[in-house]
């Protein structure tokens, strides 16, 4: 059994990343392991000020916000899914802001599976150019994997994936951790 964290972005309750992330996280529990999804959006989590006190004092960031019991959550997580709607070729302000506070710990990031969990209301190459930033984050693991991939394209209205191919695939690659 594996611990799953899922890091979910979207700021709309029923929006295509997040409806996504609850079909992976029916997937993951169905096969016995334990999972705890995030809403970002719903979590209080101050913008990185590169004040580097957390660098002086071991590692703890100096605000105290929702982030160092998501921190925790990730350390302990075995499998990492990072979901996120595209805006403007980028991801969201929510995932950005969560990526940037993993700084304390940058350093000692460990080794995750790691899924992409991605919705754009246009084409799957706006999706292409604006994985940059998850890339990087992913890069800084030990021993970098991304396992699965899901990427819902041309979905601009809430609810879409409902009705798509990939609502299924969302469960199954859940199931497959």
């Amino acid at each position: 059994m594996k611990k799953v964290l899922i890091l979910s972005s979207s700021p709309r309750k029923k929006g295509n990343s997040q409806l996504l992330c609850e079909q992976f996280q029916r997937g993951a529990e169905a096969a016995g392991h334990t999972v705890t999804l995030v809403r970002l959006a719903e979590k209080k989590i101050g913008f990185c000020r590169a004040c580097d006190g957390c660098m002086r004092n071991g590692g703890t960031c100096v605000f105290r916000d929702d982030m160092g019991p998501i921190l925790e959550q990730f350390r302990q997580a075995d499998v990492v899914v990072l979901a996120t709607p595209v805006y403007f070729y980028g991801i969201s302000a929510q995932m950005k802001a969560w990526i940037d506070r993993t700084y304390p710990i940058w350093q000692s990031l460990g080794h995750k599976e790691v899924y992409y969990i991605v919705s754009a209301g246009l084409g799957a190459d706006v999706i292409a150019r604006s994985l940059g930033d998850l890339d990087g984050f992913v890069e800084h693991l030990d021993r970098p994997e991304i396992r699965g991939r899901l990427y819902a394209a041309d979905v601009m209205d809430a609810g879409l994936v409902r009705d798509q191919p990939i609502f299924q695939q969302a469960y199954e690659m859940g199931r497959g951790v």
